[in-house]
């Protein structure tokens, strides 16, 4: 185990997560059984207060839970001077590598449930009828389930991290001539991949961006449903398309050039190395504004048919604001840094 103050604070989050993580689960897990849509006053009132505990104390570890997620890249940054032949973050998650894939898998999973999980609690507790209560419930078992294993991972894996052995460097994956990520585009492509990649990655987030802004409009209300649909499934749509968008362009165009390094492809290097000092914001925007999208969608779904519709379509205008400003001022900062560079 490598003990340095990013490990120590990983283990304190990940151990309070665990103990309060498995109250919580049981707890809701209690109350869900007992759960009455119909009950006398005495009854209700009794299980407000149990559910008003459950849910406060459901906000705060979840609060803290988030910010497990750039806190591990964090901790892996502190690890690379302990790795021998570790050149940036990649060396790193080359010890223990099927812990650290599962961690990188499931810790965005876990960031975004949880925030969806809040947003619906905060619309919940915004109508004093609670109309979402039993389905914040069933959600909350769900997100307490992934906070476990997350945090139980998060704990194996620091207490098992030993860097013994020595490790590659990252030019060995990210700059050979058959990695994934160039192989991929130039089959669809061809030669000029890269020329094409930065016009792909700005037409789709422009579109996306411009879907986004439509809701905004003050002429959005009189919309018809049919109309309102399709603005709605084009972001869905659009969004789920920029991922890979992003992040081929980002792999195979914009981390090198940003970098000035025209051969180095590593993702960890650019996030990490320092030569590009707002790299994770660039990249938490572009995160933050995708991940509002799902919010959107799932939120419209779970608020659907209940009288909590108007509360849920005033929320949805601010994190439809939040996706557009983020993912605008990512390819600002992108444009900003390629014009400069």
């Amino acid at each position: 185990m490598v003990i340095n103050v990013y490990t120590l604070v990983m283990l304190f989050i990940g151990f309070l997560s665990l103990f309060l993580g498995g109250f919580l689960f049981y707890a809701t897990f209690r109350i869900l059984l007992s759960f009455e849509p119909i009950a006398a006053l005495e009854t209700k009132s009794k299980f407000e207060q149990k559910g008003y505990l459950i849910f406060l104390m459901a906000c705060v570890i979840l609060s803290v839970r988030m910010l497990a997620w750039p806190w591990f890249y964090f901790m892996l940054q502190s690890f690379v001077s302990e790795v021998p032949g570790a050149m940036c973050m990649f060396g790193v998650t080359q010890i223990l590598p099927s812990t650290v894939t599962f961690l990188q898998i499931i810790k965005p999973i876990s960031f975004f449930i949880m925030g969806e999980w809040l947003l619906c609690y905060y619309v919940d507790k915004s109508i004093p009828t609670t109309p979402l209560a039993k389905r914040n419930l069933l959600f909350l078992l769900i997100v307490c389930g992934v906070l476990l294993a997350d945090s139980i991972t998060d704990i194996s894996y620091v207490l098992r991290m030993k860097p013994l052995m020595s490790v590659s460097c990252c030019a060995t994956f990210f700059d050979v001539p058959l990695r994934p990520s160039a192989m991929i585009p130039q089959a669809i492509f061809g030669r000029h991949i890269q020329k094409i990649l930065l016009v792909v990655y700005y037409l789709v987030n422009l579109i996306l961006i411009a879907l986004l802004f439509v809701p905004l409009s003050k002429k959005w209300l009189s919309w018809s449903p049919f109309t309102k649909g399709i603005i709605l499934s084009g972001q869905a749509v659009t969004g789920i398309i920029n991922i890979p968008v992003v992040i081929y362009a980002f792999i195979e165009n914009i981390v090198p050039s940003l970098m000035q390094l025209p051969y180095h492809h590593c993702i960890y290097c650019f996030m990490g190395n320092g030569l590009v000092p707002d790299a994770p914001v660039m990249l938490g925007l572009f995160v933050m504004g995708t991940f509002a999208i799902g919010w959107m969608g799932i939120l419209r779904l779970l608020c659907r048919n209940t009288e909590a519709i108007p509360v849920a379509e005033r929320l949805l205008g601010k994190i439809n604001s939040l996706s557009a400003f983020c993912l605008l001022a990512s390819v600002i900062m992108v444009t900003i840094h390629l014009i400069f560079a």
